[in-house]
């Protein structure tokens, strides 16, 4: 098989879906996204890249914010917090909110939430990179096996961007870390 040029510009490979939650002026918000990341083991970070949203906004004036991963079966309110701004609709009702530790907004119906504290951000072209330590982790018990999360329970998002389209995993394939020591 032949390698072919595709020339520079956006990636497309699976990039799982996330609502970003943060807090304006006393009330919650959701975006959806699908730039983040884990980008520190210790101290635990993660990051996520926003362009010059109302999310964006909120993040450097509280200085917290939620990286929730809804489930498939959210797909159409995962969708709707994507497609409207918050500077034109208050999705502060979309889900049910609850907060830890930093009062930033988390949704009780995404079955896997982080908190986050803001450690600091990094300009890249036309977005920023906001770089969350984690506070903490919930998870909803119903996706929960022996204490982990497990993935098929979760059934998460997961955007094509060049498609445009969202899948879902379609089962386990093998064990991450293990499945190489077979290769020859």
């Amino acid at each position: 098989m032949k390698q072919i040029s595709l020339g520079a510009g956006i990636v497309n490979y699976p990039m799982p879906i996330a609502l970003i939650g943060t807090v304006r002026d006393g009330r919650a918000n959701f975006m959806t996204a699908a730039w983040f990341s884990m980008v520190s083991y210790q101290p635990a970070r993660i990051a996520v890249s926003l362009g010059g949203h109302l999310t964006s906004d909120s993040i450097q004036e509280a200085g917290v914010f939620s990286i929730c991963i809804p489930s498939a079966n959210r797909l159409a309110d995962v969708d709707y917090c994507g497609m409207v701004s918050g500077r034109k609709a208050d999705k502060s009702e979309v889900f049910t909110v609850f907060t830890g530790k930093t009062g930033a907004p988390m949704a009780e119906e995404c079955l896997l939430n982080v908190e986050c504290r803001l450690s600091h951000m990094d300009v890249n072209g036309m977005d920023t990179t906001y770089i969350g330590d984690i506070v903490d982790i919930y998870a909803d018990r119903s996706v929960l096996t022996d204490g982990k999360v497990n993935l098929a329970s979760l059934n998460p998002l997961i955007l094509s961007q060049q498609e445009t389209k969202y899948y879902t995993l379609a089962g386990e394939a093998d064990r991450a870390w293990s499945a190489g020591r077979r290769h020859r």
